[in-house]
């Protein structure tokens, strides 16, 4: 089996490769020239439709994807408030949310059957200052977004899938002890927990769920960091195994991947840390589990790791340049 790996950055091209998920090998094919610089990305469930975010432009764009050559096709391009660091899709692929940074709010825009987004957005709501990602529960029925330092918080919605409606929590916020700074977070893939990587606070926490109200309550806050660093950092992305069993988060300074071990009931340990390329804004782990792919922001380049499937270590395969300011990664399962 195969994967389409696209790379988004700073080159108005997305770099393209394809994975041999027996290998973890990739192979470099042509960039795939864009109008602007490509920053956040997402496809729909089945991957035949992918979504970028034009943060300088304040653009929002759907392509279709030919799931056997990769080719991605123009669908359409729309203008939205502000530039998002995040966009996702909701699990019916008829919505797509964003979270805005510098404005403080997230979004809703429809999503057509064509694959093309509405003109305006659905819904626009002002949130906080540091409006940093947004994603669905597995019913669809909840929204959580967290916020960096100063708001330090994750705020709670609840979501109609019938119209793309989010509304507020009770409550309608859920916010650190201290200063930890949410940033992005995942779920795990069987547990009832969320956890989330904290910029500010350089640490990962722990939630408990409420699958019925759809709150959040943190029962663990860990380091992302050794013990004895002393340097300047900020956390960036989280990732977990689909068999919930190891969970990594990237630092922007100490320059690694932080290692977890993931327990029966979902309390976290650390197990150590894999340097990387400066900068690790983003990495992303191939939809079977096996590999990790980290992208230096500061290099240009990404590296590949395979995931020991016993201990959760990782093991360094490629380095490969990429477009400056690498951003944001996503695979695409090719049809046979």
């Amino acid at each position: 089996m195969n994967y389409h790996v696209y790379v988004s950055g700073g080159n108005q091209a997305l770099s393209k490769f394809v994975m041999d998920t027996d290998t973890g090998t990739l192979t470099p094919e042509a960039d795939i020239p864009l109008d602007s610089n490509a920053g956040a990305m997402a496809t729909n469930a089945d991957g035949s439709l992918m979504f970028l975010c034009f943060r300088s432009t304040q653009q929002l764009q759907s392509l279709r994807v030919d799931k056997s050559s990769g080719a991605l096709t123009p669908i359409s391009t729309v203008s939205i408030n502000s530039g998002p660091p995040y966009i996702k899709t909701d699990n019916s692929d008829r919505f797509l949310l964003a979270a805005y940074y510098g404005a403080g709010a997230v979004s809703v825009n429809g999503i057509n059957p064509d694959g093309s987004l509405s003109e305006q957005s659905l819904q626009w709501i002002d949130t906080e200052e540091h409006s940093h990602s947004i994603q669905l529960d597995r019913s669809n029925r909840f929204a959580f977004v967290p916020h960096t330092c100063p708001a330090n918080a994750i705020y709670q919605f609840c979501f109609d899938e019938s119209t793309g409606t989010l509304t507020a929590n009770d409550p309608p916020k859920v916010q650190p002890e201290t200063e930890e700074g949410p940033r992005h977070f995942v779920f795990h893939p069987t547990l009832d927990i969320l956890y989330s990587v904290n910029e500010d606070g350089n640490t990962v926490s722990a939630h408990h769920f409420d699958t019925d109200k759809g709150t959040l309550s943190s029962f663990q806050v860990i380091s992302t960091l050794p013990a004895d660093w002393e340097g300047e950092s900020k956390t960036a992305e989280i990732r977990i195994t689909p068999d919930g069993r190891y969970l990594y988060a990237s630092n922007r300074g100490h320059e690694s991947l932080a290692i977890f071990e993931v327990a029966a009931d979902g309390t976290l340990t650390a197990s150590g840390h894999q340097p990387t390329d400066p900068t690790p804004r983003f990495f992303g782990m191939d939809p079977t589990g096996k590999f990790l792919i980290s992208a230096g922001q500061q290099t240009a380049h990404i590296v590949s790791y395979r995931i020991d499937q016993s201990s959760g270590q990782l093991e360094q395969l490629q380095r490969l340049p990429v477009g400056p300011s690498a951003a944001w990664m996503e695979f695409v399962e090719p049809t046979p």
